[in-house]
């Protein structure tokens, strides 16, 4: 009785020990950043009627966010917050200089639903 009690904790342990260890696997793999950007792009093409020229500057614009956005997620950790802020203040920045004010006003409407890590209902 005493060896089946023990055999019992230890396979319990050991069953703890494993999950707790891989929770940090479970999280879902982004898309890769060339197709975050061509996604996002679409999104603001169609949604801010963009020209070819606003278009192509932007590329460079997103690819950066996404990059830097994947580098502070790297660590394995909860990213700083306040990194992660400033990171997207300086990609509204850039952005927001190639845009028109009507465009501009478009674009502070639609970003909190483009960039937003909040779950939605249907993903």
């Amino acid at each position: 009785m005493k060896t089946l009690s023990i055999t019992l904790l230890m396979v319990l342990i050991s069953g703890t020990v494993f999950s707790q260890n891989r929770q940090g696997q479970n999280r879902a793999t982004p898309p890769p950043i060339a197709e975050r950007v061509k996604t996002t792009l679409e999104k603001l093409t169609s949604e801010l009627s963009l020209s070819k020229e606003q278009k192509e500057s932007s590329i460079k614009i997103f690819t950066d966010f996404y990059k830097s956005i994947d580098n502070l997620r790297s660590a394995g950790n909860r990213p700083d917050r306040s990194k992660m802020n400033s990171i997207s203040l300086k990609r509204d920045k850039e952005f927001s200089a190639l845009l028109n004010e009507d465009q501009k006003k478009k674009y502070n409407k639609l970003k909190d639903e483009l960039f937003s890590r909040r779950r939605r209902p249907n993903q």
